[in-house]
C-alpha cells in the first residue's frame, strides 16, 4: 500500500479528488479523479428544489440527499482508494471557512443563501465521506493551504509556485484550478501527517 494524502475541491454535485505521495518536501500525484454524487438539476440543487415544498419536506429532502451523497461519496472513494492501492494518511478541502446560516425558512427566501447552503452542504458530503475512512479532511482556503506549505518547508511564493506547477505537470492532465487546489489541500495533509 502506498502512503499518501487526500486532496478535495468541491462543487456542487461533485468534488476533484487528488492522491498525494511521497513527503512533504518531495511530493508526488500518484491519482486523480473526479467524483459525481449529483447527476441531474433536480437532483443536485437540493435547496433550489426545496423551494418548492413546505418547511418539514424541504428539511427532509435535505436530509435524505445529504444522506444519499454520502454513501456515493464513501463508495467512490472506497473504489479510488482500491484502484490505487491507497494508505490514506490525512485529507484536506480546499475551501473557505464554514459557513453559518440561518435557519433554512430564510434560506429558502434568499437565492444567494441557496447557494450557499449547497455549497456547505456538498462540503459537509465529502467531509463526512472521508471521515469514515478515518481521514477527516482540514478545511482552509488557498492562501492559507500555501503559506502552512511555505512555512514548513521554508519556501518563498515564487518557489513554491514553481514547484506546484512542476508537480502538476509531472502528473498529466486534466491540470486546471480544481487539480491544483486539491493537490495543495493533500499537500498540506501530507505535510501535517509527518508532524
Amino acid at each position: 500500500m502506498r502512503r499518501a494524502a487526500l486532496g478535495l475541491k468541491v462543487r456542487t454535485g461533485r468534488a476533484v479528488v487528488v492522491a498525494v505521495a511521497g513527503s512533504g518536501d518531495s511530493p508526488e500525484i500518484v491519482a486523480k479523479t473526479r467524483i459525481d454524487v449529483a447527476f441531474t438539476f433536480e437532483e443536485g440543487a437540493v435547496f433550489h428544489v426545496a423551494q418548492n415544498y413546505p418547511t418539514e419536506r424541504a428539511q427532509a429532502l435535505v436530509r435524505e440527499r445529504e444522506t444519499l451523497f454520502t454513501e456515493r461519496a464513501l463508495a467512490e472513494l472506497r473504489a479510488f482508494k482500491a484502484q490505487f492501492d491507497l494508505r490514506v494518511v490525512g485529507a484536506g478541502m480546499a475551501a473557505p471557512p464554514v459557513k453559518r446560516l440561518p435557519p433554512i425558512e430564510s434560506i429558502l427566501k434568499t437565492h444567494p443563501l441557496l447557494h450557499a447552503a449547497e455549497g456547505e452542504l456538498y462540503r459537509r458530503v465529502y467531509a463526512e465521506a472521508c471521515a469514515k475512512l478515518r481521514a477527516r479532511p482540514t478545511r482552509d482556503p488557498v492562501e492559507v493551504l500555501t503559506k502552512i506549505i511555505c512555512d514548513a518547508l521554508g519556501l518563498k511564493p515564487a518557489a513554491f509556485a514553481k514547484r506546484l506547477d512542476a508537480i502538476g505537470k509531472a502528473s498529466g492532465k486534466p491540470w486546471a484550478a480544481d487539480q491544483k487546489e486539491a493537490t495543495l489541500a493533500a499537500w498540506c495533509a501530507l505535510v501535517k501527517a509527518r508532524d
